[in-house]
């Protein structure tokens, strides 16, 4: 489930910061990179880590896992595998689960048994460090999901994580503009609501776009917009969306929402088809709206396309006090029908 969401940059393009909170095999979730932490030199896997699920569950190995980019020796301290093919899939993998990764990062922790508050946060400056570096190996990595660095095996308390985060994951956007997502997981929900509300309170936003929302009486658009999706990917393969369309439909399965994760997961969504539309390999879903106008697409489908817009960024812009109102089912309604819309029409003309 997706707790929380923030667009590290709202004047730019929509690059993301995501809270998950489940196992990883249940999230849904297809990434580019996964990543682990371990201690350097030691991939024990201490029973609660990543690393020990991996290993005990679907047979993954960390230590024995082969090495495309090997950093570890470095500053970096870290290291990435080859492409993992479907192949490369352990026998106990979950043949129900939706997630997927193309490949796994593993950062290196240093052995100090009690670590500062700036060692606390290195894992994730090593983690932006080596995104950085990936690119340069013709390593592309957009969508990376990543548990709590530091907070297992190291046992670094969670909360002195949080006070450098939002610098922290700014600058390493800035450093990194191949990122789109960064996803950090747990399986716990309590450590990632202290950052989930830690980030409500910096970004001036009202927690209530995080509060779940039976969909009971909004079943029939529900069901009829999860019809759409299951089969808009065999409709249009060229546009390249599985994964923006099965996180859509992972979170529609269930008859409850929350509004952050339909609003910043349904423009995610649009923002793709509309630069399929323009030709863009990627740019500001706003300017993309500006252009369909100047090339007449039916008004009616771009206000549709503008209702989504608006609604992912009130779940993941900043806002006033004065500003906050709560979600209610009416926003819903109105977000799901104008998507359904928008889905029903495309390609639009």
């Amino acid at each position: 489930m997706l707790l929380n969401a923030f667009d590290v940059d709202p004047g730019a393009d929509e690059r993301t910061l995501e809270l998950q909170v489940g196992e990883l095999f249940d999230l849904g979730l297809k990434t580019d990179l996964l990543v682990v932490s371990a201690r350097h030199g030691s991939y024990e896997p201490v029973p609660g880590t990543l690393i020990h699920g991996l290993a005990q569950q679907f047979g993954i190995c960390a230590a024995q896992l082969p090495r495309a980019l090997d950093l570890s020796s470095s500053s970096i301290g870290a290291w990435v595998t080859p492409p993992l093919g479907e192949s490369d899939i352990p026998k106990g993998w979950p043949v129900a689960s939706a997630s997927r990764f193309g490949r796994i990062a593993v950062i290196e922790s240093p052995d100090e048994e009690s670590a500062s508050h700036e060692q606390a946060w290195s894992s994730f400056l090593q983690l932006f460090s080596l995104l950085a570096v990936l690119p340069l190996q013709g390593i592309l990595c957009p969508v990376v999901a990543t548990p709590l660095l530091a907070a297992g095996n190291q046992a670094i308390a969670p909360e002195r994580l949080f006070p450098d985060l939002l610098t922290s994951c700014r600058n390493g956007f800035r450093h990194v503009p191949e990122l789109n997502r960064l996803i950090v997981f747990d399986r716990q929900r309590e450590p990632l609501e202290q950052l989930a509300q830690r980030i409500d309170l910096e970004l001036g936003r009202s927690p209530g776009i995080r509060d779940v929302v039976p969909l009971g009486d909004l079943d029939a658009l529900r069901i009829g917009l999860l019809g759409l999706l299951r089969g808009f990917g065999r409709l249009h393969p060229k546009l390249a969306a599985e994964v923006d369309l099965s996180e859509l439909s992972h979170l529609l399965a269930a008859d409850q929402v929350t509004p952050v994760a339909l609003g910043m997961h349904s423009r995610r969504l649009v923002e793709r088809l509309v630069c399929h539309h323009l030709g863009w390999r990627r740019g500001g879903l706003y300017r993309g709206l500006q252009m369909l106008q100047q090339r007449e697409v039916s008004p009616w489908i771009l206000s549709c396309l503008h209702q989504v817009r608006v609604f992912g960024n009130w779940m993941g812009h900043p806002s006033p006090p004065e500003r906050h109102q709560a979600v209610t089912s009416v926003d819903l309604a109105t977000m799901l029908g104008a998507l359904h819309r928008v889905l029903e029409a495309y390609p639009w003309i």
